[in-house]
């Protein structure tokens, strides 16, 4: 009994070698008057089966704290639906390695985040990254916009003033990864609905996900622009 204990404390250490919570520093922005900040949680937990990384962001001092709440909370449930679906992988793939020839290749999550405010708008810009045994990562990248005067969240359609603004939009874009060799410009038909954007500076910031319009060696390719070349 007491050998079966010991065996089954070794195997927990083995897996659960670090888990550790640090304080993120304080992102701080100045807007009418009011101060809005995001802070943030970096949670990092080492295993053998699956490393954690995640910084997690807390969005406070929006004028509707119902509003705030809700938005802070699907952020959260975001990072940890995904931390699940790639630890439970992880859990899958260690099991069916047992007896197998090929080894076991450890999993690993990581979330970052950054923030911006501009123009009224505060963007969360993070990156989901996952490894989970194959050539090289998985990735993928959200911004979370919010209107901070109306406290409601901003889509990208909502930037267009006319059909105009997305037309000019459109042709800068296929201008510039034309521009690049690395990219695939018949891959783009136009930005879409849920396209990846934020505004930094007062400038439209475009981005891709991995092989949108182009391999994965080409990252997130991104793309800015003066809102004012746009009208």
């Amino acid at each position: 009994m007491k050998k079966a204990l010991l065996v089954s404390v070794v195997i927990f250490i083995s897996i659960i070698t670090m888990a550790v919570v640090y304080e993120l520093p304080e992102l701080v922005f100045a807007h009418n008057g009011r101060i809005i900040s995001v802070s943030g949680e970096h949670v990092v937990e080492g295993s053998s089966i699956c490393v954690v990384n995640l910084q997690i962001p807390t969005i406070r001092a929006l004028s509707n704290v119902a509003f705030e709440s809700f938005v802070n909370s699907e952020i959260k449930s975001a990072i940890e639906s995904y931390r699940n679906e790639i630890e439970e992988m992880a859990d899958e793939a260690y099991e069916a390695s047992k007896g197998q020839e090929w080894p076991f290749r450890t999993f690993s999550v990581y979330v970052t985040y950054d923030a911006y405010l501009s123009d009224g708008i505060l963007s969360i810009d993070m990156i989901f990254s996952e490894y989970t045994g194959g050539a090289h990562p998985g990735a993928a990248r959200r911004t979370y916009n919010i209107d901070v005067n109306g406290n409601h969240m901003v889509s990208f359609k909502s930037l267009f003033p006319d059909e105009a603004f997305e037309s000019r939009l459109n042709s800068l874009l296929a201008e510039e990864i034309g521009k690049r060799e690395d990219l695939w410009l018949d891959s783009f038909k136009g930005v879409e609905p849920d396209q990846g954007f934020y505004l930094k500076a007062g400038r439209l910031n475009v981005y891709f996900q991995p092989y949108d319009i182009g391999p994965w060696s080409s990252g997130m390719p991104e793309f800015v622009f003066n809102m004012d070349e746009l009208r």
